[in-house]
Parts: structure tokens; sequence; C-alpha cells
């Protein structure tokens, strides 16, 4: 039944596209996905071909200040799972540009790590820091106002149900503030939220980046603190991460890229540190088109868990 209604929700999509009275639409999407091996570490010798992304996203413009978007996502399922790969609803969400800022609705893209994916550049590799370590979501369901505050600078809010695509549990919100800046040609960020939960739980997270952007070298530093509210019978928890990433051109088409996380989950517990070392070759066969062979090595504090290596092989492609 879910297959039918979303052939369904393209068949209309295709038939808006090719209205030649319609406002104008765009279809784009992407793909990426691996040929990976553990080497050594947590379920060692596992191996598969799997897509861990596709896209399909429509654009439509009203108007120079109104816009909308609506994207829907596949993944694999997971080794050893039968699951086929179910699109579901990513973004659905109307924009309206201001002379000063913009107001966006829906299920949109937050403002927790959007600046450092962009600078990162390499999200088919692996997720940002906050993202890996499950500190947020990439959308959520809500409003977010953006004002600019003269220069490069702007400030925006954005007020959410905080339980990014799945729908709302409790009456609690999830509000988070963004300030955003240029600094002698590096992009940098300030960011904070706050989330409350049921039985006195929730969470508050403070972040700062800054980073540069170019054909040439890009990379950046990123850091966030996380203090997690338990329960009132609950003991609270706090936690950190720092990743530091870059790319540089080595020759036509090719890039070699690094990327090293460190990541506290609990600054009380012992033994609990994993480090991240992530280091490949992307190189553009053609236009929107990569193949980039990379390694995944994860390091833990625990003496009693073996090192993590995974190379792997990553396509990349968008359309």
């Amino acid at each position: 039944m879910r297959t039918k209604a979303i052939v369904l929700i393209l068949a209309l999509i295709g038939g808006l596209a090719f209205r030649s009275d319609a406002a104008e639409g765009r279809i784009s999407g992407y793909m990426f996905g691996d040929y990976y091996y553990n080497v050594s570490g947590p379920a060692e010798k596992q191996n598969g071909f799997q897509f861990r992304r596709i896209y399909f996203t429509y654009d439509l413009k009203w108007s120079d200040k109104i816009s909308g978007r609506f994207r829907l996502e596949s993944n694999d399922a997971g080794f050893g799972k039968k699951d086929k790969m179910i699109p579901y609803v990513k973004e659905s969400s109307i924009t309206w540009k201001q002379d000063q800022g913009a107001l966006s609705a829906g299920l949109a893209p937050t403002l927790t790590w959007a600046l450092q994916e962009k600078v990162w550049g390499y999200r088919p590799i692996e997720k940002t820091v906050m993202d890996l370590r499950g500190k947020g979501s990439a959308v959520d369901l809500g409003v977010m106002w953006m004002r600019k505050l003269g220069g490069s600078s702007s400030l925006s809010v954005m007020l959410s149900n905080g339980n990014g695509t799945a729908a709302e549990t409790d009456n609690d919100k999830k509000i988070a503030v963004q300030g955003l800046t240029k600094l002698g040609g590096m992009d940098a960020k300030v960011y904070a939220d706050m989330q409350t939960q049921k039985g006195g739980a929730g969470q508050t997270t403070l972040a700062g980046f800054v980073g540069k952007q170019g054909e040439g070298f890009h990379g950046g530093a990123e850091v966030f603190y996380r203090i997690d509210k338990k329960a009132a019978a609950g003991e609270d928890q706090q936690g950190f991460g720092v990743s530091l990433f870059g790319a540089k051109p080595v020759g036509e088409g090719k890039k070699v890229f690094a990327r090293a996380d460190l990541y506290e989950p609990n600054s009380d517990a012992e033994d609990d540190q994993e480090t991240l070392l992530i280091g490949g070759l992307d190189w553009a066969l053609a236009k929107d088109l990569h193949l980039m062979p990379n390694v995944l090595v994860t390091l833990y504090q625990d003496s009693g868990k073996d090192t993590q290596i995974v190379p792997r092989v990553t396509g990349f492609f968008e359309f």
C-alpha cells in the first residue's frame, strides 16, 4: 500500500513538472553506496554492497520569494536484514524569502550541522560528528526564521518538535539558535539548542565551528558539548566531541581528504572515549560522478575492544 502511494506521489510530481501553466519545478537527486569489508573489530569479516542513501527531490518555485521542497529518501536496511529499501518523506517545506531574511515552515533542514556538512563536503563518506553521534537531526517539523544582521552575519532561530522525521510524542518542543559570520575569509558559527521532555528529562547542546570553503583546500574544526538531563530519579550526563577535517586537490579531478574525531559520550565514565580516523581519495570520473576509495579506523579507549578497520570503495552520483 505504501509503495502504491509513493508511485502516485511521483506520478503527480512528474505531471506538475511538465505542466506549462504550473510553477517552476525541478527534479534532482543523488545516490551513494559502497562495497565494504570489516578487517577487524566488531563484526569482523562482515562485508557487502550497500546503498547508504538515495534521494529524490522536487523543488518548486512559485515566485522569486516563495519556494518549496519535497524530498524522498531510501536507505539500505543493514547487514542481515531482509527489509526492502522503502522511501519515506525526508523533507516537505515552504520558504518565504524576505529582503533581510527568510521564514521556513514544515519538515525542513535544521540548523544543527548544515554548515559543517557543506564545508566537510563528504557526506557520502561519513556524517559530521554531531550527526554521527546522534546529537540532533538533519530535518525537523517546525518553523525557522533567519535574519541578516549586516555584512556576512546572520541570526537564525528554529522551533520544532525535536523528533526529526518521526511524529510528535509529547507537548514539549525544541528551540535552536544559530549565529553565522565571516572571520578573515573563514566561516564561523556558534550554536545552541535546548529540548525538554517528559519527567524532567531533556538535552542542551552548545557547539562552535570555523571552516574554509573553496576550490582549493576546504576544511574546518568543530566542537560540541552536550548535557543530557535524565528523569528526576536519574543523573545528568555530560559529553563532548571534536572534529578536524580537510580536503585538497592533488591533480586533475582528484582530491585527498582526511578527518579525525574524538568523542566522549560521558565525562563521568571511564574508558568510553572513541577516536575516528578517516582518509581517502576522491576521483571525479565525470561531472557529478565520483569514485572514492577510503578507510575508516575507530580506536576505543576501552582495552577490551579491538580497533575497527573498515576499507571501502564508495560511489556517488547526482542528477
